[in-house]
């Protein structure tokens, strides 16, 4: 299986086998829609897939991401922050912590919640939530509190 390094970034094809050509031109932009697997050494690691839309424009769609290593804070929001520089497209998160992620907890729906808030994420969809850019801040607040509540860490809404 082929893995190239880009922009800093070790790639590979989550499933099957692509060639060094078939995944640059996948990252670039001009390919099939793939499931890539990413990693930053000693930073994080994940799975996402990129996509040109009919209008155009680049979407980015985040199933898992894992800050590794020991210094994590601050981790997680660099690397929504690096992807969407590099890409240059929305960004969209799918079913976090649940499904690709092993022993996942609902927690990381509040890290979600806040990049959400934050302008890196542009929706998130999940079994807990679904934020859209049509949600209000008092729609937020609501949902925080869900998710607070779920996860035993309940307080105010708008602090984590």
């Amino acid at each position: 299986m082929a893995e190239i390094d880009w922009k800093g970034i070790k790639w590979k094809a989550a499933h099957g086998d692509l060639s060094v050509p078939e995944l640059l031109t996948i990252l670039k932009g001009f390919g099939p829609m793939e499931v890539l697997r990413f990693e930053k050494p000693g930073c994080y690691h994940g799975e996402l897939s990129l996509c040109i839309t009919e209008e155009g424009n680049k979407e980015i769609t985040l199933y898992y991401l894992e800050v590794t290593g020991r210094k994590r804070a601050g981790e997680g929001k660099a690397a929504l922050r690096f992807l969407r520089k590099i890409f240059n497209g929305e960004l969209f998160v799918e079913d976090p912590g649940t499904i690709r992620v092993e022993n996942a907890t609902e927690e990381s729906l509040l890290f979600w919640l806040k990049m959400f808030r934050e302008g890196l994420v542009d929706a998130l969809e999940c079994e807990h939530c679904v934020l859209h850019s049509g949600l209000s801040e008092s729609d937020l607040d609501m949902i925080e509190v869900e998710l607070r509540r779920l996860t035993g860490r309940e307080k105010e809404p708008g602090g984590q």
